[in-house]
């Protein structure tokens, strides 16, 4: 999770992102944090965020062509 700053809290964990998101994707669902119970579940939200974010951009690059 190189793309994410992840740290341990009372309630479990949570994982900031170190880049920054444009309005467009976070207008579209990203989120620059997320909060699990446990690592993996941790994990699996940051894997399906960076994704999110990635297709997110793309499809901010498509609508930019036209």
């Amino acid at each position: 999770m190189s793309e994410w700053h992840c740290e341990q809290m009372d309630d479990g964990f949570a994982a900031r992102r170190l880049g920054k998101l444009s309005d467009y994707q976070l207008l579209n669902g990203c989120l620059d944090e997320v909060r699990a119970q446990d690592e993996g579940e941790l994990w699996l939200l940051c894997d399906a965020q960076t994704r999110l974010s990635e297709r997110v951009a793309l499809a901010e690059s498509t609508r930019r062509r036209r």
